[in-house]
């Protein structure tokens, strides 16, 4: 039985360890011939609105941020001469994530794991424990 892999989502959001998920997935396109998107998903900051901050302030600098995490995923694809795009999506970040990747017939999505103490993440869970419970699409998980 052979896989066929032609599309890599790969989830950005800053940290390093996301960051290594993109070498990965890049690395993985290359040998598949698949291309890959890049996705980062904006949380809506519904608590700070309370605060008094506009959410279109908070947005458009949330953008700007997501936009320079999507050009460094585009700059390692070119690396390895695979095609990049990326997609800036809002809401909960595993929900999201495991809708997008089925609904774009993405066959394969790398995430980072940020390795939290035991306690940190039974309290406050983790998106990619989430996204393991929510996926319907095979996930890669990168150190």
């Amino acid at each position: 039985m052979s896989v066929k892999i032609e599309k890599i989502g790969v989830g950005i959001d800053g940290s390093e360890p996301s960051f290594r998920a993109v070498t990965k997935a890049c690395e993985l396109a290359a040998s598949f011939g698949a291309e890959v998107i890049g996705i980062h998903v904006l949380p809506v900051p519904t608590e700070l609105v309370d605060l008094g901050i506009s959410l279109v302030e908070i947005e458009r600098q949330l953008e700007i941020e997501a936009e320079a995490m999507l050009a460094r995923g585009a700059e390692e694809a070119q690396k390895f001469n695979v095609p990049f795009t990326g997609q800036i999506l809002r809401g909960n970040i595993p929900d999201i994530m495991a809708n997008f990747a089925q609904e774009k017939g993405i066959d394969l999505l790398v995430v980072g794991f940020q390795g939290r103490s035991k306690l940190a993440s039974m309290i406050m869970g983790s998106v990619t424990n989430r996204l393991l419970s929510r996926s319907r699409v095979p996930l890669f998980i990168v150190k």
